[in-house]
């Protein structure tokens, strides 16, 4: 007879209890010393403990069971490890740096004619709401006379280096003048933007050409305003009457349509201590044409001196054009007389210039 631990599955001679895990020890019958049972392969040891009892049911069943998860394990390892290679693949492709050409590009082409100097300064591409790929292309322009304001460029094109046409651009009428319509860069004075139809990596731009800048005319016709009476201090704005005199009436040669006469009238003026407001109706006669526009500026002058300078383009909304006028409000000293200055439609000045770098 025999002490044996059925927990540890091991034989504990002379115990009552196994030392190891406590568990009572049970006796079981001793087959011979040094002779295996012959039911069971032999002992993996090369030289048993004599006496020591054969492997059990249980421990075979624990290294089979070891044996299979090893191998599921294995199994299990190279099928995630092998899509490891391509994923790593992938993760470096999406990391590479992106074409230097593609989205935003320094240009710096420079031209310059009739005393103008106009510059491509950059090209940039950015998504629309439609999900369409546009440019936007910036320029500067120097030697503009004080009193005109850009509204486009005329016969405007963008070109690849093949000579194909690297993105489209928007034509509008002004007046009897047609081109691309420009809108000026916030916090940078004589720079305007062009916003292009879909366009490609802008490294394909290599060319631009430009034939005119289109400008509102100059603000020759004026209105004089009396202002001599002692202007209010506090935020109460005092009227003050235009008289008889409160209208212009705009040059038809200015006008697309024929036997058209647009009326500017003066129809309120107010000040006060540091501000003058004058407001200028522009719908008497003009009735527009759908796409066309008809460009409008004022400024209030204090003798020579330009207090502020507004321009409109009548057309640009048809479902407001019989409300349309503009509002200049004007930071001033009290003054005994105020001038209304006025233009209307568009010219050109011409350049006929290819920018390229």
């Amino acid at each position: 007879m025999r002490a044996w631990c059925p927990r540890c599955d091991a034989v504990r001679p002379g115990e009552t209890s196994c030392p190891v895990c406590a568990t009572p020890l049970a006796s079981v019958d001793d087959p011979g010393l040094g002779q295996p049972r012959p039911d069971l392969p032999p002992p993996p040891e090369p030289a048993p403990a004599p006496g020591s009892p054969p492997p059990s049911r249980l421990r075979i069943g624990l290294a089979l069971a070891t044996l299979v998860v090893a191998g599921l394990a294995f199994v299990a390892g190279r099928s995630i490890a092998r899509p490891a290679a391509p994923a790593t693949a992938a993760q470096a492709t999406t990391t590479t740096s992106p074409d230097p050409g593609a989205d935003r590009r320094q240009l710096g082409w420079t031209a310059r004619a009739g005393g103008l100097t106009v510059t491509a300064v950059e090209a940039s591409r950015l998504a629309t709401e439609r999900r369409e790929t546009v440019a936007t292309v910036t320029f500067r322009i120097r030697g503009l006379p004080a009193d005109q304001r850009v509204l486009g460029l005329r016969r405007l094109r963008l070109l690849d280096a093949h000579g194909g046409v690297f993105a489209s651009v928007e034509q509008r009428q002004f007046g009897r003048e047609r081109g691309t319509p420009v809108e000026s860069v916030e916090g940078r004075p004589g720079t305007w933007r062009v916003v292009t139809g879909p366009a490609p990596r802008l490294s394909a731009l290599a060319r631009i050409e430009l034939a005119a800048v289109v400008t509102v005319q100059p603000r020759q016709q004026t209105i004089q305003l009396d202002t001599s009476a002692p202007w209010p201090a506090g935020p109460r704005m005092q009227a003050v009457d235009p008289g008889p005199r409160d209208a212009i009436l705009v040059d038809s040669s200015f006008v697309r349509v024929e036997g058209v006469q647009v009326r500017l009238q003066v129809t309120s003026a107010f000040v006060r201590d540091g501000l003058a407001v004058v407001a200028v109706d522009a719908t008497s006669g003009f009735r527009g044409v759908p796409g066309d526009l008809l460009p409008i500026g004022a400024e209030l002058r204090d003798g020579d001196r330009v207090l502020c300078a507004r321009t409109k383009l009548l057309g640009d909304d048809l479902n407001q054009q019989f409300v349309q006028g503009l509002v200049l409000a004007c930071p001033t000293r009290p003054v005994p007389r105020l001038t209304l200055a006025l233009g209307a439609g568009a010219g050109l000045l011409p350049l006929d210039v290819t920018l390229r770098p």
